[in-house]
């Protein structure tokens, strides 16, 4: 209790001083560099498998609670910008950090500094939110509120150093030296590389591919597990009304099947969202995803009703409305259903059940 009163005041604090900033600008013309944001969402949410009162709902990376009123995230941000050297810091809190961020750092959403090469190229280097995924852990970036379950086991965050090209409107290129798999502070001594290739073949079509490759086990342990993850996706608009994104990962990890613990494990997963403008302040998102990690190197492992242990399996359809009352700000109704494999009773109706229906209304602003 103590800790979470010391976060709310910390960002409390945080807020009025960026405010106070945010009035000084007007005054001294140093401050026209800095850019400041917000964003407020809160929500009611209800799940068919309930764990209890006020419990975070597994697999759930927004709006977590059970028939609760909650504040899925509350976010204030500075920015810097100048000729020659940028700097980002980010603060954020409510149940989507609760859920899904460093417990080291639970305020801290991001914060780095950096420093223009030549000729459009810029190394930065601090805490980051992650360059892998198909949707990002705010809901104000994607078509729906909730994330599928792809999304809740990528990484959310990361540190380290990115080299970025900056020089072109259609390419977007970066190279990442970070310390781990969604880690701010890693597991092991091990860092791990990865890329973001993003290009627009035409105005309304969009190619993005990332990865990330690196040594998992812990210090010391032996064999070494090492983990490769590739994410591609396509965002493609064919009208002024339908938006489409298609994406997918596949990662592997050595001496971690179960069956096999010698052997390499493999996993999978991909979505597809489908948004239908019917005016410029109403619209209507179906999405259907997979996920499948038998091995669970990634989700973790579960005992299934034979006994037997297993990684994650399922699929998923959701289906969500939006209405726009201003250009920055939003209200959706939003139901959903997962499936696990029918022997991976995984969630809690009277009894183990292997699936879950779920249902949100949220509200959002962007300032």
């Amino acid at each position: 209790m103590k800790s979470i009163r010391k976060q709310t005041v910390f960002l409390a604090a945080m807020t009025l001083c960026f405010f106070h900033i945010a009035k000084a600008q007007e005054k001294t013309s140093i401050w026209g560099n800095f850019d400041f944001s917000g964003y407020i969402e809160v929500y009611y949410a209800a799940y068919s498998d309930s764990l209890g009162a006020n419990v975070l709902q597994e697999f759930a990376t927004t709006v977590p609670r059970d028939q609760r009123f909650g504040l899925n995230i509350v976010q204030v941000g500075i920015h810097y910008q100048d000729e020659r050297i940028r700097g980002n810091l980010t603060l954020h809190y409510g149940d989507i950090p609760k859920a899904i961020w460093d417990p080291d750092f639970p305020v801290l959403q991001e914060a780095n500094v950096g420093v223009k090469l030549a000729n459009e190229w810029w190394i930065d280097a601090g805490f980051f939110r992650t360059h892998i995924g198909t949707e990002s852990f705010l809901p104000k970036d994607n078509y729906t509120t909730s994330t599928t379950v792809a999304s809740y086991n990528e990484p959310f965050y990361q540190s380290g150093v990115r080299i970025a090209y900056e020089g072109s409107d259609k390419l977007d290129f970066q190279f990442w030296v970070v310390n781990g798999y969604n880690y701010f502070l890693d597991a092991n001594n091990a860092k791990s590389v990865g890329l973001l290739f993003s290009y627009s073949l035409r105005e309304d079509l969009q190619l993005t591919y990332t990865n990330l490759f690196g040594r998992e086990s812990l210090d010391g342990i032996s064999p070494k597990q090492f983990r490769t993850y590739h994410n591609l996706y396509v965002n493609y608009s064919p009208s002024p009304k339908i938006y489409l994104t298609v994406g997918g990962d596949v990662g592997t990890q050595g001496h971690s099947q179960l069956a096999k613990p010698d052997n390499a494990a493999l996993m999978y997963n991909a979505l597809a969202t489908l948004r239908y403008q019917f005016t410029d302040d109403y619209s209507v998102t179906g999405r259907v995803e997979t996920f499948q990690d038998p091995d669970g190197f990634i989700s973790g492992t579960y005992e299934d009703s034979f006994g037997n242990m297993s990684g994650l399996q399922l699929m998923g359809y959701t289906l969500s409305t939006e209405y726009k009352p201003t250009s920055n700000s939003y209200v959706r109704l939003e139901g959903r259903w997962i499936q696990a494999k029918d022997d991976l009773t995984i969630f809690h109706h009277d009894g183990p059940a292997h699936d879950r229906l779920e249902g949100s209304l949220s509200m959002g602003i962007v300032f």
